[in-house]
């Protein structure tokens, strides 16, 4: 880890610890500091803007709540995106339930909230190009699939934390994310 990043944890952890003693400022501040990746993060596990927006508001008063019950300051991260990933895990499992019933979208449902759009505003016609490339990709993917490699990119998590989240071995996890790494690269590269 540089000296950067020991910078950036120390600041991060200092924070938390801060929220713990209830500063508002302070869980705000991380609140800031995350929400993008948060969000990035549901948005690819639910393909819906909307749901992601509710999920990660769930998971932050989630978080405000029992942030006080967070043994380790420096995993924050980490515990963060086990919250969001639960949450995310529910919310797919009630889309199933849905779709036993109904075979169609969502009522009310339109373009703009299945396509996530997130986006700093730099490059923005190599960014929707490689947006829709990372959809398409990830769109070949089952919602387990989805749910490991996000875990793994996008939220850092460690393959054990992954594979105790679904309950399988690591080794059957280390399969299934190399499969799916497979499946969006012969998307990506046809």
């Amino acid at each position: 880890m540089g000296a950067a990043s020991e910078k950036d944890a120390e600041k991060i952890a200092d924070a938390v610890r801060m929220a713990q003693k209830g500063s508002q400022d302070a869980f705000m501040e991380l609140y800031q500091l995350f929400y993008h990746e948060l969000y990035a993060y549901a948005c690819y596990m639910l393909h819906h803007k909307q749901d992601a927006e509710d999920v990660v508001a769930d998971t932050i008063v989630a978080a405000y709540e029992s942030i006080g019950r967070l043994r380790d300051v420096y995993r924050f991260r980490q515990w963060l995106f086990k919250i969001l990933s639960n949450k995310c895990r529910k919310k797919l499992k009630s889309y199933a339930e849905r779709n036993k019933h109904h075979s169609r979208g969502f009522d009310g449902e339109t373009e703009q909230d299945k396509v996530p759009d997130i986006s700093d505003g730099k490059d923005l016609e190599k960014e929707a190009t490689d947006r829709e490339w990372v959809r398409d990709a990830f769109a070949v993917l089952t919602d387990e699939e989805r749910y490991i490699v996000n875990s793994f990119l996008l939220a850092g998590y460690r393959g054990e934390e992954i594979a105790e989240n679904l309950g399988i071995g690591a080794s059957t996890l280390r399969s299934k994310y190399r499969r799916a790494l497979m499946k969006m690269r012969k998307k990506l590269d046809p």
